[in-house]
């Protein structure tokens, strides 16, 4: 499994795709007009890391700096091909020690309530929710906050 820096410009639309294509396997839909446009806004931020798995884009991640000493996870996405385990989690800890590394000392993010399967990569990665659930800008399930220190 390797993994790389993303290189923007380059890979954000294979990863904008990757990214629809794992909503879909998720969620059975997707308004791919309108949350592949968030999608391609978010590359736009401060980037602390984009990290990339394969060369043909099996996996990525995207992690902002939002300043004050937060890094935030703004999109995690694997292939809904099964052939590879743990590539979720490699993407979150190499996250993690990125923004570390950039000085920052929280990591946060936001997760779809109900899914299961991030909600546990990512609880046991330390992350906890804080406050309430929150609406998503696009509908559908509420969105919860999760963080944990990086100190």
């Amino acid at each position: 499994m390797e993994m790389r820096g993303g290189v923007l410009g380059q890979d954000n639309d294979a990863c904008v795709q990757l990214w629809l294509d794992a909503l879909a396997a998720r969620d059975g839909t997707v308004n791919a007009a309108a949350v592949g446009a968030r999608a391609h806004g978010k590359f736009t931020g401060k980037i602390i890391r984009f990290a990339i798995l394969g060369r043909a884009v099996d996996g990525f991640a995207l992690t902002l700096d939002h300043g004050q000493g937060t890094a935030s996870l703004e999109m995690l996405a694997v292939s809904p091909q099964p052939s590879v385990r743990g590539r979720g989690r490699a993407l979150l800890e190499d996250a993690m020690l990125h923004a570390g590394n950039a000085g920052c000392s929280r990591f946060e993010l936001l997760v779809r309530a109900g899914n299961s399967k991030a909600m546990g990569l990512y609880a046991s990665a330390g992350l906890q929710q804080e406050g309430p659930a929150q609406p998503h800008p696009l509908g559908g399930p509420s969105m919860l906050a999760l963080a944990r220190s990086l100190r």
